[in-house]
């Protein structure tokens, strides 16, 4: 028997309904195969958009099984939409121990989640019950004019001064 991995990206809207995980567990099984290593690595982030998807989910699973028995596999990811990319590479050894892959994923979520609860503001339990300041513009009085119409009129007479 040959050891295998098969990494798979599923479309991130499809991948809830879709069960082509355990289809591919199962299958495995049933070709009298042995899983060494199983994976639901999550939601990451594509290098470039497919299918203008900009997120995939990530599956990867090692196991062992005779090449013959290799075509059944491939099969289950021929002809599935869900798809948009997968890779089926033959390993020299077992890998048992959890990918470089899940611990990134893994690090950048504790990460995105440490710095979302640092940026979440504080709330006072003790609310404010001060209403704000508003400040009101100040009132024309009556009988005086306005800078505007002042400049006009000094303009004016300025003009006056200079023909007489």
């Amino acid at each position: 028997m040959n050891q295998y991995e098969i990494v798979f990206i599923l479309n991130p809207q499809q991948s809830a309904e879709s069960k082509l995980f355990e289809k591919c567990q199962e299958q495995i099984k049933s070709s009298k195969g042995l899983i060494h290593r199983t994976e639901d690595i999550g939601s990451r982030d594509l290098a470039y958009p497919i299918n203008d998807c900009n997120k995939g989910h990530y599956f990867l699973i090692n196991f062992e099984l005779e090449p013959s028995e290799l075509v059944n596999i491939e099969s289950l990811f021929k002809f599935n939409e869900a798809i948009l990319r997968s890779a089926l590479v033959k390993k020299r050894t077992i890998e048992t121990e959890p990918s470089a892959l899940l611990t990134q994923t893994k690090e950048k979520q504790a990460e995105t989640k440490k710095y979302s609860e640092s940026r979440r503001p504080e709330r006072s339990e003790t609310r404010s019950t001060e209403k704000p300041e508003i400040k009101e513009a100040p009132k024309k009085v009556e009988g005086e004019e306005s800078t505007e119409k002042k400049s006009e009129a000094e303009i004016e007479s300025s003009k006056k001064s200079e023909e007489g």
